[in-house]
């Protein structure tokens, strides 16, 4: 498949815009709309259970996809739960895990996690009287490993991003993991950065717990997401969901939970999503996630280089080989969201504002910043028309 011009092809939307908002929600190409369209159109019908056909084919459908997923992250099948997205997936873990905490207990995370992978911390500590810490990083999101050796120690469950989505910077996650993994904490990964970006491997990042949505790097559709729980949790982790479908037995006095992954999945599934994920998955495999890799540095190094010529300021790494796919940056004296506005008007579509990281932001000492994120559909032509539009930008604020 040649990049990026094969990828174009099969998403229409890129020949009507420059789309550098990829962080937010990835476009969706035609084999994953196929995929569920198929679904509701040739077998619509629900899950598990059911006796005749079509109920057959969605399910049979549907666990296959669970099986592509657990492929793709290197997990076991029973150990993929489907979610909404990853906001619901690490709320579920805290919910989950709620019971084994104590006061005193310490959770570790750091000061670059999206909102969704500290509020509900922040929310358990408070609950159960926890301590919460953070590791000390700089401005450009590098984390201090000898802090995160000290903040680890003694540490119940730690809990950090795999690429942050405010400043593009890659944690050193695996070693992150082996910290936890040595002191016996819990580790949980934010991986909705990451997945269909880059390499995700549950074993070599150690992870017990690993969330990420199918709308961003895997470019599925909204609405569905994923939960990794090690077999090493299967009984630890109390289900927050119960009901229709989780259940081996009911009595009128108690109940029993069936074998995971269904007790994990309460009620109706996101059918049709989970198969359009699984669809986006084969989708960015087929394209190989090293060219998609190489293809988003391409990018970030020519747009921070731009940007540096017009002496604009952006955020994150300087060391590119630790910067994903996305670039934030601002243009004073303009606000975010001004700046956001001038490109949508030349069909530049970018994201401003605070990005659900509003530690980041404090840190940095500023009310948001312009983000521009990227993937394989993107090309460097479209980098190149981007910066002279901020070129043209710069010289009518500086006379």
């Amino acid at each position: 498949m040649k990049i990026p011009d094969d990828v174009r092809k099969d998403i229409p939307l890129t020949s009507e815009v420059i789309y550098f908002d990829s962080t937010a929600t990835s476009l969706t190409p035609k084999p994953v709309v196929e995929a569920m369209e198929e679904y509701y159109l040739r077998y619509r019908a629900n899950v598990h259970r059911g006796v005749h056909r079509l109920s057959q084919i969605a399910t049979h459908r549907y666990e296959e996809s669970r099986k592509v997923v657990a492929e793709f992250i290197n997990a076991k099948f029973e150990e993929i739960v489907f979610t909404r997205n990853t906001s619901e997936s690490l709320n579920l873990v805290a919910l989950g895990l709620e019971h084994i905490f104590r006061p005193g207990d310490k959770i570790v995370t750091t000061p670059y996690e999206h909102h969704s992978d500290l509020l509900p911390w922040q929310r358990l500590a408070k609950r159960k009287g926890l301590k919460l810490e953070f590791i000390e990083g700089d401005d450009e999101g590098n984390l201090d490993l000898g802090d995160a050796e000290r903040k680890i120690r003694g540490a119940r469950l730690v809990a950090v991003q795999h690429v942050s989505n405010a400043l593009g910077v890659i944690h050193e996650v695996e070693e992150l993991g082996k910290l936890a993994e040595e002191e016996g904490a819990i580790f949980v990964v934010d991986a909705a950065q990451s997945a269909g970006h880059m390499e995700v491997d549950v074993k070599k990042l150690h992870a017990d717990f690993l969330a990420f949505s199918g709308h961003k790097g895997p470019m599925g559709p909204t609405g569905i997401g994923v939960l990794y729980i090690s077999e090493e949790f299967f009984e630890a982790f109390e289900p927050p969901l119960i009901g229709g479908g989780t259940i081996e037995d009911v009595s009128l006095d108690d109940y029993k939970l069936t074998e995971p992954p269904e007790r994990f999945e309460a009620g109706t599934p996101n059918i049709g999503g989970a198969i359009g994920l699984a669809a986006g998955i084969r989708y960015v495999q087929r394209i190989g996630l090293d060219k998609i890799e190489e293809q988003e540095r391409k990018l970030v190094k020519r747009i921070t280089e731009g940007l540096d010529e017009l002496e604009i300021p952006w955020y994150g790494p300087r060391d590119l080989k630790k910067h994903a796919g996305v670039v934030s940056f601002n243009v004073p004296p303009l606000h975010p969201h001004d700046v956001a506005a001038v490109l949508d008007e030349h069909n530049i579509m970018v994201r401003s504002g605070h990005h659900c990281a509003l530690p980041v932001m404090k840190k940095l000492g500023i009310n948001g910043t312009v983000r521009a994120s990227f993937h394989v559909y993107n090309s460097v032509e479209e980098v190149e028309t981007f910066l002279g539009v901020m070129e043209e930008l710069v010289k009518s604020l500086r006379g």
